[in-house]
């Protein structure tokens, strides 16, 4: 007689129970994992390129606000998420500044309000959106292991001066020559203004460090150095030459490629003299050339007579006496941008000064003060490096607080390395 047996189940015990349980509860924190890398390697991309700005120069309809409500939208749910690791965050050094530059530019808002002054109005609200924004990117990279993230610097730092490169020796590839904002022979490719192209070579290649041995070290500051010479950028390229003889004392680069800074500088008549031959039989820069030329001599004459050094010397002037007339409070946020000269200060201590008096200061002193002491750089050598760094180009620069790359760069480099 073949009785059928009854099929038994299996008995599970309360470890199984509990690993299966642990297991589903990996499996979601991976996947949260995974979100929160792949969205910050992806707004880290977009913010280091400029590509919300270069979409809008090409598409009127697609302002880069748009791009920045979808990386909030993405980042949102980490605050849910995370809320505690939030509140940590909210008091760590560079919430605060951030906080205390976002109140400060309310009260310049609600005095530009009831002015009825539109212009000082959007360019306000404008610094104010982007200063909440990086409190969050700031935050997801608080709660994110660095090395999930970082690889993403190299990258741009290779990139971007590839884009310049390929720009100058083909333009209007990018963009339409004499688009606004360009200068015929200053490559910017998707940065549009050739001085925040230099920049953002210099800061990438700066946060690329900590993932780069130092031969690979040398051979990127090889290509930042071309891509920043190419936007003719006088602060960028006097801030690579300075990054360049640090790395060297510092022995972070090998020795031997002091020969190529040294060659440079030796044959420095020669090269600007070969380079301006060149500048002058390409046709396709003819409209800039003169330009071109002048950010050369300076180079070689150290004299800073040509056409831009003169307007920015009448707009650092211009600025200056704005803070000797209001040297309190500043004659407001945004005034420099809405004035009628043609350019503003170049030089954010200055434009921090002439718009928001005494306290503008303050927040340029008080942000030196947080980056060097941050905690991004495992060498503290580095991490004073960047402070210094951010002082040096402030000399040249007026627009720290509403690019995001600098803020976004600021919110790194105060912060702490996470394992």
């Amino acid at each position: 007689m073949n009785a059928k047996l009854p099929q038994l189940t299996p008995f599970v015990g309360p470890d199984a129970s509990i690993q299966a349980t642990a297991s589903s509860h990996k499996s979601h924190l991976d996947l949260l994992g995974l979100y929160k890398v792949s969205a910050l390697v992806v707004v880290l991309f977009l913010v280091y390129v400029e590509l919300p700005s270069y979409i809008h120069a090409q598409n009127d309809s697609l302002p880069p606000k748009y791009f920045y409500y979808v990386f909030f939208v993405v980042l949102a749910p980490l605050l849910i998420l995370r809320f505690r690791a939030l509140i940590s965050y909210v008091i760590s050094p560079f919430s605060l500044w951030a906080f205390a530059l976002i109140m400060l530019n309310i009260a310049h808002l609600l005095v530009a309000l009831s002015d009825g002054d539109e212009g000082r109005v959007s360019v306000i609200g404008t610094g104010i959106q982007y200063t909440v924004l990086t409190v969050l990117l700031g935050f997801a990279c608080s709660i994110t292991q660095t090395k999930s993230y970082e690889r993403i610097f190299p990258f741009v730092a290779v990139l971007i001066p590839t884009m310049v490169i390929v720009d100058f020796l083909s333009p209007g590839l990018f963009y339409p020559l004499g688009a606004e904002g360009t200068v015929a022979g200053r490559a910017s490719a998707t940065f549009i203004n050739a001085n925040k192209a230099g920049e953002a070579m210099l800061l990438t290649f700066l946060l690329a460090i900590p993932v780069l041995r130092p031969r690979y070290r040398a051979l990127l500051l090889l290509l930042v150095g071309a891509g920043v010479i190419l936007t003719f950028s006088r602060g960028a390229i006097l801030g690579w030459m300075l990054l360049w003889l640090f790395l060297l004392v510092m022995k972070s680069v090998p020795k031997y490629t002091l020969v190529v800074p040294l060659a440079a500088f030796g044959a420095l008549p020669l090269l600007v003299g070969s380079f301006q031959s060149y500048l002058e039989g390409r046709e396709d820069l003819s409209a800039g050339v003169d330009n071109l030329l002048g950010r050369l001599e300076f180079f070689r004459d150290g004299v800073l007579d040509d056409g831009s050094g003169l307007a920015r010397a009448q707009g650092l002037e211009a600025g200056l006496d704005l803070f000797l007339e209001n040297p309190i409070f500043g004659a407001g946020a945004g005034a420099t941008e809405v004035w009628l000269l043609p350019t503003n200060p170049h030089n954010q201590a200055v434009k921090l000064a002439a718009e928001y008096g005494i306290f503008g200061i303050a927040v340029l002193v008080a942000l030196a003060v947080i980056l060097w002491k941050g905690k991004y750089f495992q060498d503290k050598a580095f991490q004073l490096t960047a402070a210094t760094g951010v002082v040096f180009l402030s000399m040249f620069t007026p627009n720290m607080f509403v690019f995001p790359y600098w803020l976004m760069t600021f919110a790194l480099i105060s912060g702490k390395r996470r394992a």
